[in-house]
């Protein structure tokens, strides 16, 4: 999940790396809560440039690639959705 745009690079060249991970922490609790994409993709870019980011620790760089990973497979493959279908008394559960 490359992103290539100069308003990107110049933003990113003015936070600490502590300052992009709070932000990631944000977009990662509202995806976590509620499952939005988009919540996902924006932890996703601020976590790629933590681990581009030479200031920042290398645990830091490598722990934010896995993370990209992780939410790029999951963005990948929709969850499954349980419906509960009331049938004569019982309740049948599909996954879509």
């Amino acid at each position: 999940m490359n992103i290539k745009h100069s308003f990107v690079t110049e933003y990113a060249s003015e936070q600490t790396p502590a300052r992009t991970v709070a932000g990631v922490f944000a977009h990662l609790a509202t995806h976590m809560s509620t499952g939005c994409p988009r919540a996902a993709w924006l932890a996703a870019m601020l976590l790629e440039r933590v681990a581009a980011d030479p200031d920042a620790d290398s645990h830091l760089r490598n722990h934010a690639r896995e993370l990209v990973e992780i939410l790029e497979r999951e963005t990948r493959t929709p969850p499954a959705i349980q419906v509960v279908m009331p049938r004569r008394g019982t309740t049948r559960h599909a996954t879509l």
